[in-house]
């Protein structure tokens, strides 16, 4: 007997069913990735010997639900010397299976069923599943590309309605690259607290940073810490996506509240990986000191490449993107996308995929390494020249 499998899925599976845009994990060979969001570097060395120290001696069983007291301890130390926020870790921190937990954890904890979020538009696309699964709304708020996509704080207020719980905030942005000043963090956070809104402050890129731009942490701000939720994780700044490491730093009351979806989820993050964090984050930054220097070299040569070609893009100042303005050559973001993978075997992410106010552009990346980034350019060169029939 054949199953109606339609009539078993809920509606929200139905309403997110295919959302991840057919996303695969077979390879397909001759393919050149220049939008991942995947860092190509390795972590330093003292993460392994953690892990396998961890393994050698059985650190296997579960954890506190909040994460092992020594690696909450080095998270409450990095975020007061680095980002001038004094967290309790005892009470005021949770370590989580990535930043992807720690973001739906976090909206689980503030979001009824037709509660709203506010974000800018372009946004990171799991903001928008995340409120769809709990039956929330993300209201995209629109920036533009005359302003480099920094947040309108005035179009941020008009968006708010009495189902308005929070503002989810990521700053350097994915996909723009765009880094909001403190004077545009300090409206915002006026603007949180005029209209007693909660504040999900997503960190996750702040070691990428260039040209002097400076990255500043919400919770920083003067009356921001006890109404903002810090996110980030060890992906990004060291390189373990697959490891899944992350944390929340928030009240403790907002902590307490946080620890049911969290257990219900994970119970905790795995033990193993949790040592590695502590390795990391005991671990001096020099050396990442090189790789963003690499990652600043392949910054300038994507934006030769684009100066070459003549293609406009929004110069980024932090993250390792770069926000691509295809609309000189006639293909909106999803046609773009598709001839590009089919007659230049390159890959990008449609801006599109982060709300309608990156139509029109493409998420490049700075994301894969030598000799392949060099052949992804003149690849997509040779694409724009052929697209204008030169």
């Amino acid at each position: 007997m054949t199953i109606n499998l339609d009539k078993h899925l809920s509606n929200r599976a139905k309403q997110l069913r295919g959302v991840l845009g057919g996303q695969t994990s077979i390879p397909i060979p001759g393919l050149i990735n220049l939008g991942s969001g995947t860092p190509d570097f390795v972590p330093p060395a003292a993460v392994f010997d953690a892990m396998q120290d961890a393994v050698r001696n059985q650190r296997v069983q579960y954890s506190a639900w909040t994460g092992i007291p020594e690696l909450r301890k080095a998270i409450a130390r990095k975020l007061k010397a680095e980002n001038g926020i004094e967290y309790d870790p005892d009470t005021e921190i949770i370590v989580t299976s990535g930043a992807q937990e720690a973001l739906m954890v976090t909206l689980m904890t503030l979001l009824d069923p037709g509660d709203q979020a506010l974000t800018p538009s372009p946004h990171y696309d799991e903001y928008t599943r995340d409120t769809l699964i709990l039956g929330g709304q993300l209201i995209p708020v629109a920036t533009t590309p005359e302003s480099n996509f920094t947040i309108d704080v005035a179009a941020l207020e008009a968006a708010i309605t009495p189902r308005t719980k929070a503002l989810v905030i990521v700053s350097p942005n994915n996909p723009t690259g765009t880094v909001l000043p403190e004077s545009c963090l300090r409206e915002i956070a006026s603007l949180a607290q005029k209209h007693d809104l909660m504040v999900v402050s997503d960190e996750i890129y702040e070691y990428y940073v260039f040209d002097g731009n400076k990255h500043t942490s919400m919770g920083s701000l003067p009356g921001m810490k006890e109404r903002t939720v810090t996110m980030n994780s060890f992906s990004k700044g060291y390189g373990m996506t697959g490891l899944r490491l992350g944390y929340i730093a928030a009240p403790a009351a907002i902590v307490e509240a946080m620890l049911p979806f969290h257990h219900a989820m994970m119970i905790c993050a795995n033990t193993v990986t949790q040592y590695a964090g502590l390795a990391a984050l005991n671990e001096s930054r020099d050396w990442f000191k090189p790789i963003l220097q690499e990652y600043d070299r392949r910054r300038i040569a994507w934006m030769k490449a684009l100066d070459e070609v003549q293609i406009p893009y929004s110069k980024p100042q932090g993250a390792y993107y770069i926000f691509i303005d295809i609309r000189p050559t006639g293909l909106n973001s999803a046609e773009f996308v598709r001839r590009a993978r089919e007659e230049a075997r390159l890959v990008f992410q449609p801006g599109t995929i982060g709300g309608g106010a990156g139509e029109g552009f493409i998420r490049g990346a700075l994301t894969k390494g030598s000799p392949d980034f060099e052949e992804g350019l003149e690849r997509f060169q040779n694409f724009i020249r052929k697209l204008r029939g030169s």
